[in-house]
């Protein structure tokens, strides 16, 4: 499964690759802590999973994710969670506006975020196969 993460912290986003490192069949194909770095990366290649903050250095997650829903997006739709500290019920009620799959908060749910991405890997099976 290839996962773009898309985080500003560079501290948490090594705790999450660290974190995550033994799982088999994920990898981490793409970082990014801004709005116009996941746009370039989402552009030149397809992902699988969409690990999206809301609140980046620049720009937000919702839009890299509305990217990604555009007619003239050249990928398939990759599944999305958004992991943030930002868990107010506005996000939540945009982000299920999205189709967002999973939604955590990053002070709350860090653990089970990072449960649900194993599992998500374990029942991942590539359209290639």
């Amino acid at each position: 499964m290839r996962v773009l993460l898309i985080e500003d912290s560079a501290l948490l986003r090594e705790t999450i690759m660290e974190t995550l490192s033994s799982c088999d069949g994920l990898v981490f194909d793409g970082v990014a802590a801004t709005q116009s770095e996941a746009f370039k990366i989402l552009r030149d290649r397809p992902f699988d999973l969409l690990l999206v903050d809301i609140e980046l250095a620049e720009g937000n997650g919702f839009e890299v994710i509305r990217m990604t829903q555009r007619e003239d997006f050249p990928y398939p739709r990759p599944k999305y969670m958004i992991l943030t500290n930002h868990a107010h019920a506005h996000y939540r009620q945009e982000a299920k506006a999205l189709g967002v799959d999973y939604f955590f908060d990053k002070s709350m749910d860090f653990d089970k975020a990072i449960d649900t991405l194993e599992a998500e890997v374990k029942k991942f099976v590539p359209e290639n196969d």
